[in-house]
């Protein structure tokens, strides 16, 4: 969203910008922009072939380790605006900026997202970045001489007793010039037209991009959903529960040789928990359902999204989750479904056939 408004010229914190994400998927995504329509920016309207033709450039995929031999790495790729190799210290390597604080129609919010995976990566907590800013961004006005080339590095956990270490920190290779000033080195940058970021069928690197950017994330402790990613109990269904209202479309491609099955069975679109409701609503929930409801509370406003479903098939969609609570899009907590069999609330009959989506984006 941030690649399509700053192509067309628009400064994200400025007037003309998007004031909501609904707003900018349909101001740079929908065929026709009509932003007075209830369909606008809704992804659940979209055919099939629009969705996966938007998510084709924004991929998840698994490789590496089988379930039974050890944990995946999950490569995340995408052709957003991607950023210069001098800006990346700032960007993803950054732990205290405010970068998105003011654009309302972004998720990342908190500055959190890149170091949030870190313990999660295998032993030695490694990461990869690989990315080149939009050239159209760029449109010829350079800030350095590399802000046309790649730029990459690697993130890794250096653990106490290991050297001057005395507690374990996270570290990011950028040697360029830290013989000069130890500890305040450039990333390592190269020259490349294109690059191969993106999946095709059981390849996990084979369509070329011109900008854009990778991350990946390697021996991922995916506990408890280390199956094939696109299977009921994989990282897909859990993926649509934490990003209920997902901006756009993601691809994601299970490339793990260890699982078979036929061709097409390998790839499947993440839409979020709100698409797959609507998508299924006529076999699994109740008629009339979902349902919203406005919430005000010590002058909040939220509105709360109630979803009935027929016997035996809420856990299709949920696992430990009553009410879940979102802001732009994005799962930020949970209550579990003892929360309905509380005395006051009384609604213990329906504790294990109800789910409640709280959006929180307007506090």
């Amino acid at each position: 969203l941030l690649n399509k408004c700053l192509e067309r010229g628009i400064n994200p914190e400025g007037q003309d910008a998007p004031k909501s994400i609904r707003q900018a998927v349909a101001m740079f995504f929908d065929d026709i922009y009509n932003p007075n329509s209830p369909h606008a920016g809704q992804v659940k309207d979209w055919p099939d072939k629009k969705r996966t033709e938007t998510a084709r450039w924004l991929t998840l995929v698994a490789t590496g380790a089988g379930a039974r031999s050890g944990n995946p790495c999950f490569t995340i790729s995408d052709r957003g605006e991607g950023q210069t190799p001098e800006r990346m210290p700032d960007t993803f390597l950054s732990l205290t900026k405010s970068n998105k604080l003011r654009i309302p129609f972004v998720q990342g919010k908190f500055n959190m997202g890149g170091t949030g995976v870190f313990e999660f990566c295998g032993q030695h907590g490694m990461q990869l970045i690989v990315t080149r800013r939009n050239p159209a961004i760029l449109n010829g006005m350079l800030a350095h001489p590399s802000d046309t080339q790649w730029g990459f590095t690697i993130v890794l956990r250096e653990n106490a007793g290991a050297g001057p270490v005395r507690s374990s920190v996270y570290t990011y290779l950028a040697p360029l010039g830290a013989d000069q000033k130890p500890g305040q080195g450039g990333v390592l940058r190269f020259s490349a037209d294109k690059m191969p970021m993106f999946p095709q069928g059981r390849d996990p690197y084979a369509r070329e991009s011109e900008w854009g950017t990778l991350i990946k994330l390697y021996e991922y402790a995916a506990t408890g959903f280390k199956s094939n990613i696109l299977m009921k109990d994989g990282l897909l269904s859990r993926m649509d529960l934490l990003l209920p209202d997902v901006a756009l479309p993601v691809r994601l491609f299970e490339c793990r040789k260890t699982y078979k099955g036929h061709e097409g069975s390998f790839e499947n679109n993440l839409t979020g928990l709100g698409v797959r409701l609507e998508d299924d609503r006529g076999k699994n929930l109740e008629d009339g359902f979902p349902s919203p409801c406005p919430i005000g509370a010590m002058g909040e406003q939220m509105t709360a999204t109630i979803c009935a479903f027929k016997k035996g098939k809420a856990e299709t969609y949920r696992k430990h989750e009553g009410i879940i609570f979102t802001l732009n899009g994005q799962t930020q907590g949970h209550l579990t479904p003892d929360f309905f069999t509380r005395g006051a609330v009384g609604l213990s009959y329906l504790a294990d056939s109800i789910l409640v989506m709280v959006d929180c984006s307007r506090f």
